[in-house]
């Protein structure tokens, strides 16, 4: 393709994904309304985002095939489909089974519709733009999660919560004529034929070049850790700093913040350095900043460090963002990514829930505190392994 032509549909996805990012943080504050409405433990309301997060997971491999199969430009328009229907089922939904169906429905739609979209910006890409695209995709995508409850904790104070998902439905609407336009990136060859159906499409690693094989099973590990990383934090840091060491809820929230601010600051300048000298120079330092500080953080003699610690803690994280979907593109072949990636997501999908359930039984029988130190081995392996036994898989002649 035409570099005019690449541009033009690089803009076509980033503008979605800022809508579609948007809507999905506008859900997050209305817990608690949930709970008022329909007479349900606060435990239970919080569940909202479970179902969501249960659709996409569940649905993960699906998708992959989909992508794989169908195309890319259906698998997006089958998915803002599948949103739209979540949205509009969510706003309506008069029990609260059934708002949970829904919104099961729209994780579904948003595997689909995430993993055509990124696939799709990888057929057109060069190895070399492939960091920086990826970065494009999260830093939006983070940016909109992060306006999202507050526009959404707004329209449902003045109109109640089934507005909140009134406007996610108009958002997504406003995401089908572009899903529905967009030309299709996938390209059939004759030996490029899937081998099964909604199988795992374990199949297809044989056709990733030997060399890179064991590299692409690092990057399995390097990403379930990278998923663990981000559940045990949001799940001890607020035990550890809130309760083992008696902080304010108030300094909890400005750690976050802090970690919050660094990530999206680091996602841009994550993308340019994966892409100018290669795809290790961030996923290295990512697992190695994660094992150094989930060690300094129960070692913190003041505040101060915490805050210290807390924007290492944001560097990884904006390291961590798309690098290990930037090396897995450069590696597998053409015809299998959506399965493929979607297979290493699944993979990150399981680290993102044993993280919480590992580091809250430790934290039971020891303290929050330890359980950071427990998961810190976890990422030094993961920074030994993608440091020297992995492979670089950015091409050498785009390298500077």
């Amino acid at each position: 393709m035409r570099f005019g032509s690449t541009s033009r549909l690089l803009v076509s996805l980033y503008i979605p994904s800022a809508l579609v990012g948007l809507g999905s943080g506008m859900a997050v504050p209305v817990t608690p309304m949930l709970a008022t409405e329909f007479g349900v433990p606060l435990g239970l309301a919080a569940q909202l985002v479970t179902a969501r997060l249960a659709g996409a997971a569940l649905f993960l491999i699906p998708a992959g095939v989909a992508v794989d199969r169908w195309g890319r430009r259906r698998a997006m328009l089958a998915g803002s489909i599948l949103m739209a229907v979540g949205a509009f089922g969510t706003a309506l939904a008069p029990l609260f089974a059934l708002l949970l169906a829904a919104q099961f429905v729209s994780g579904v739609g948003g595997s689909l519709w995430s993993l055509g979209r990124e696939v799709a910006a990888m057929d057109v890409t060069r190895a070399d733009q492939r960091g920086r695209v990826m970065s494009g995709f999260f830093g939006i995508s983070s940016a909109g999660m992060t306006l999202g409850p507050v526009l959404g904790g707004i329209i449902s104070d003045q109109l109640g919560f089934r507005a909140v998902f009134v406007v996610y439905f108009a958002l997504v609407l406003a995401v089908l004529p572009i899903a529905s336009t967009i030309t299709e990136t996938g390209a059939r060859h004759s030996g490029d034929r899937p081998r099964a159906t909604f199988g795992l499409g374990l199949s297809y690693i044989r056709d990733i070049a030997p060399e890179y094989r064991l590299t692409f099973g690092i990057l399995f590990l390097a990403t379930f850790a990278a998923m663990a990383r981000g559940t045990v934090l949001n799940s001890m840091l607020p035990l550890f700093v809130g309760t083992q060491l008696s902080y304010s809820g108030t300094e909890v929230g400005l750690l976050f913040s802090i970690i919050g601010v660094v990530n999206l600051a680091m996602i841009g300048p994550a993308g340019v350095i994966s892409d100018k000298h290669g795809r290790k120079w961030v996923t290295v330092p990512a697992a190695a900043l994660s094992a150094m500080t989930f060690i300094a953080y129960p070692l913190s003699p003041t505040f101060g460090w915490l805050m210290a610690i807390s924007v290492l803690v944001g560097i990884a994280e904006g390291f961590a963002l798309g690098s290990m979907t930037t090396a897995a593109y450069d590696i597998i072949p053409p015809h299998a990514r959506g399965q493929l990636q979607a297979l290493r997501r699944g993979t990150g999908q399981i680290g993102s829930l044993f993280g919480p359930v590992g580091a809250g039984v430790i934290a039971t029988l020891a303290s929050p505190g330890i359980a950071f130190l427990w998961f810190a081995p976890l990422h030094l392996v993961a920074a030994l392994l993608l440091a020297f036994v992995s492979k670089e898989t950015l091409p050498r002649r785009t390298r500077v």
